[in-house]
C-alpha cells in the first residue's frame, strides 16, 4: 500500500465534477457528554491527570478523598483519603476542605504529588507533598504517612483560600492564595508584601536530601535580594518582602491553569467582590490591583492609589449581571479532538451556571446549565476539558458532529451515490437545495467522511480494482487520491487517532486484518482482528471521541471490538445470522450502540443502560440509513426503499416521521456508508 498524496488536477477518465450549493461549516457547536453521573463522586472540586502516559483521571473531593478513574472504567477507586486532616466543609458554600492537587513533573519515576487543603483545628492553608505507596507513578494509591508539609499559611477567615497548585513548564510549583477572606480585604493583605495572602506564589519543592528547608526559592523569582526573606510561616516582619511571591494583588484566584501550548502562559480567574469578575495572565512581579482595583474599576478603598499605570489590567472581565456572581477559571483548549476551537479559554460562572469561551476578543456562551453550580473545570492528559458541578456530576465538552452532513448544519442529509452514472445526489437539509456531483465510477464503494476536519462530510469513494481512495475535500474543493488497500478489502474509514479527521482504513477479510493510515502523523497501523466473513462496524463504543475497531460476526451474532481508550477487548452477543448491523448512538450518550435490522424490525442495545429497544420500521429489502436527521444529538432510525426510492425516517427528537422521495433503485444511500 503506497501513499500517493493529494492531487489538485483530475483526469477526466477518473471523474468529473459539477458542484451546486456546496455547504459551509456551521458555527462551532459543542455538546456536554456526561462523564460521571450524579452519585459516583461527591463535591468534585477538581479533575486532574498525572501527565504520565497512564490516561488516568483523578477527581478531588472537597470532603478529603481523591478518587482515581482508570481508562475505560466507569467507577473510580480511592487514591488517598485525607479527610482526617482537613476542615470538613459544612455546607455547599463553605470554601474550606481539600481544594487542590497536582503531580510532580517526574511523577512516573518518583510518585510525588501535591495537595492544597485547609487544616482541621485552625483552618490554615497547608501545601503538602505525598508519595504513592510504591514510590512511583505505577501505584493507584497514595501513602498518607509520607506527608511532607511545604507551606503553612494562617487564614484569618474561612473564605478566600484560593486552592490551586500547579507545576509550570519551568518545573516550579505555583500556588494561588486568596486575600484571607471576609469582604473588601479588611487587612489590606493582597497589597502587603510581607504576607503570602492575596498572591500568586512560586516555590521549588525539589530540595536536596537533608536540607533544613522544605522548599527552595527559585533564583528567578521577582522579589529576592535586599529587604526580602523567606516566609515559611506565611508572613515576615514589616519592611521585608516574601521571596515566595510571584505576583501580588489577587482577591481569590480559585482556579488557574497554564496554557499547554503557545508560550505556556498562566491564566488565572480572580473572583470579584460585588461588581466585576476578571481573568488575568499572570507574569512575575506584576500587581493585579486588588483591593485598589476590582477589575479595571477603582474600589475607592484606597483612592489615592488608583493609578492605572501601577497595575496590570485583566485580559477580560465581566459584570455581575444576569445572575452571574463568581467566576470559575478553566483552561486554554489545546486538545487533539478539536472539541473546542484551538487556543480559546474556557471558563464559567458559579451562580449563572454558564459555560463560556473567550476567543481573544469576546466572551461566548457555550452552555447555560440550570439547577447546578459550576465548581471547577478539569483537563485530561489529551487536553480535553471537563466540568465539575455542585450536584456531583462531571461532564466532558465535546464537539457536535454527525454523519453524512454535507452542508455542515449538524444534520444528516438525504443523499445517494448512483454507480451507474458515477454521480452523487445530495439534498442539503440546511436549505433544501440540491447538489449534483460527478465523482466516482461504477463499482466504486462510497466512503463519505470528514477527511479535512472542517465538520463537513466529504464526498469519497474506494475503488476495489486498484485499492485507491478518491475524496473531494469540502474545505478547499481539492481532490485527494491515495492508494491504500487491495481488491477485496472493505473500507472502514473513521477517526481512529482522535484528530477530528477521518483516517483511511480497510478490513481485509482474507487475513482478518485491519490496515489504516493515521491522518495525524501518516503512520501505518496494522491490527489482526477478525475472521473471513466478519462485517466491519467501526464506531465510538467507549465514548472517548475516537473510532474503535469493531466487527459483527453473522455466523454467531456476536460483536467484537477493541476499545481505543484502553485497548480492552469486548464481545457482545446481539443479533442473528441474516441481520444487518446498524450501529449508531440512539440514546445520545456519545457512545455507539450495537443494533441490528431484521426483516423490518430494529433491535437496539442502548449503551447508556443496557436496555433493548425494539422498533418495527421498514420492510425486508430496505436499506438502513442511520443518521441524525433532526440534529438533536441522537441518531434516528431510517430506511431507504430501493423499489420506490423513498426514505422513511423516525425523528428521535419528537417521534415524528419524515418521508422523502429521493433516489432510484440501484442507488447507494450515503448514510449507510458514513456510519455514525
Amino acid at each position: 500500500m503506497k501513499k500517493l498524496g493529494f492531487w489538485a488536477v483530475l483526469l477526466s477518465a477518473v471523474l468529473t465534477i459539477n458542484s451546486f450549493g456546496q455547504g459551509v461549516p456551521a458555527p462551532y457547536t459543542s455538546r456536554l457528554q456526561t462523564f460521571l453521573p450524579v452519585g459516583v463522586v461527591s463535591r468534585p472540586v477538581l479533575l486532574r491527570s498525572a501527565k504520565d502516559g497512564s490516561k488516568r483521571i483523578f477527581i478531588v473531593q472537597q470532603t478529603g478523598i481523591i478518587k482515581v478513574l482508570q481508562p475505560g472504567a466507569s467507577a473510580p477507586t480511592d487514591f488517598i483519603n485525607l479527610s482526617s486532616k482537613i476542615v470538613i466543609p459544612g455546607s455547599s458554600g463553605d470554601e474550606r476542605g481539600l481544594l487542590g492537587l497536582t503531580f510532580h513533573p517526574q511523577f512516573a519515576a518518583n510518585g510525588k504529588f501535591y495537595v492544597n487543603y485547609t487544616r482541621v483545628g485552625d483552618g490554615a492553608t497547608i501545601i503538602s507533598e505525598y508519595v504513592t505507596t510504591t514510590g512511583n507513578g505505577s501505584s493507584n494509591t497514595g501513602n498518607i504517612a509520607t506527608e511532607r508539609i511545604l507551606l503553612t499559611i494562617p487564614q484569618p477567615f474561612s473564605n478566600h483560600n484560593g486552592g490551586m497548585v500547579e507545576f509550570g513548564a519551568d518545573g516550579y510549583l505555583y500556588v494561588g492564595m486568596g486575600d484571607g477572606g471576609s469582604g473588601n480585604d479588611p487587612g489590606n493583605r493582597a497589597q502587603n508584601r510581607t504576607l503570602l495572602l492575596g498572591k500568586m506564589l512560586r516555590i521549588d519543592p525539589n530540595v536536596p536530601q537533608g536540607s533544613p528547608n522544605p522548599y527552595l526559592i527559585p533564583p528567578t523569582n521577582p522579589f529576592i535580594g535586599a529587604n526580602t526573606t523567606r516566609c515559611d510561616n506565611g508572613s515576615t516582619t514589616s519592611g521585608n518582602t516574601c521571596q515566595e511571591i510571584w505576583a501580588i494583588g489577587m482577591r481569590n484566584p480559585w482556579r488557574f491553569s497554564f496554557d499547554r501550548g503557545g508560550t505556556n502562559q498562566l491564566w488565572a480567574a480572580d473572583v470579584g467582590q460585588s461588581a466585576i469578575e476578571e481573568v488575568d495572565i499572570i507574569t512575575g512581579g506584576a500587581n493585579y490591583g486588588w483591593r485598589v482595583y476590582e477589575g479595571t474599576n477603582c474600589t475607592n478603598l484606597d483612592p489615592s492609589l488608583c493609578i492605572p499605570a501601577n497595575y496590570t489590567p485583566p485580559v477580560f472581565q465581566y459584570n455581575r449581571t444576569g445572575g452571574r456572581c463568581s467566576i470559575t477559571g478553566g483552561y486554554v483548549y489545546r486538545g487533539a479532538l478539536k472539541s473546542i476551537p484551538d487556543g480559546q479559554y474556557i471558563f464559567g460562572d458559579y451562580c449563572s451556571a454558564e459555560i463560556l469561551r473567550w476567543n481573544g476578543s469576546s466572551q461566548i456562551i457555550m452552555h447555560d446549565i440550570s439547577g447546578r453550580n459550576i465548581l471547577s473545570f478539569g483537563e485530561d492528559e489529551d487536553g480535553e476539558i471537563y466540568i465539575c458541578y455542585s450536584n456531583g456530576q462531571v461532564d466532558k465538552i465535546t464537539r457536535a458532529r454527525t454523519s453524512a452532513d454535507f452542508d455542515g448544519d449538524l444534520r444528516t442529509d438525504v443523499s445517494v451515490f448512483r454507480p451507474s452514472e458515477g454521480v452523487w445526489y445530495i439534498n442539503h437539509s440546511s436549505n433544501n437545495t440540491f447538489r449534483v456531483q460527478g465523482f466516482g465510477l461504477t463499482g466504486d464503494v462510497p466512503t463519505p467522511e470528514d477527511y479535512d476536519g472542517d465538520s463537513i462530510t466529504d464526498i469519497g469513494v474506494f475503488r476495489p480494482s486498484n485499492g485507491t481512495w478518491y475524496h473531494f475535500l469540502s474545505s478547499n474543493n481539492t481532490v485527494g487520491i491515495i492508494q491504500f488497500g487491495a481488491n477485496g478489502d472493505i473500507p472502514a474509514a473513521g477517526d481512529y487517532d482522535g484528530d477530528a479527521k477521518a483516517d483511511f482504513a480497510v478490513y481485509r477479510p482474507s487475513e482478518g486484518t485491519w490496515y489504516r493510515s493515521n491522518s495525524s502523523n501518516g503512520a501505518a497501523v496494522i491490527q489482526q482482528f477478525g475472521l473471513d466473513g466478519d462485517i466491519p462496524t467501526p464506531g465510538d463504543y467507549d465514548g472517548d471521541g475516537r473510532t474503535d475497531i469493531s466487527l459483527w460476526r453473522p455466523s454467531n451474532g456476536f460483536w467484537y471490538r477493541l476499545n481505543s481508550t484502553n485497548n480492552a477487548f469486548g464481545a457482545v452477543g446481539f443479533g442473528a445470522n441474516g441481520d444487518v448491523p446498524v450501529q449508531g448512538d440512539f440514546d445520545g450518550d456519545f457512545k455507539t450502540d450495537q443494533a441490528v435490522f431484521r426483516n423490518g424490525a430494529w433491535y437496539v442495545l442502548n449503551s447508556s443502560n443496557t436496555s433493548v429497544q425494539i422498533t418495527n420500521w421498514g420492510l425486508a429489502g430496505d436499506v438502513p440509513v442511520v443518521g441524525d436527521y433532526d440534529g438533536d444529538g441522537r441518531d434516528d432510525i431510517g430506511v431507504f426503499r430501493p423499489s420506490n426510492g423513498v426514505w422513511y425516517i423516525v425523528r428521535s427528537s419528537n417521534g415524528s416521521f419524515l418521508f422523502t422521495q429521493f433516489g432510484l433503485d440501484g442507488d447507494l444511500p450515503a448514510p449507510k456508508f458514513d456510519t455514525p
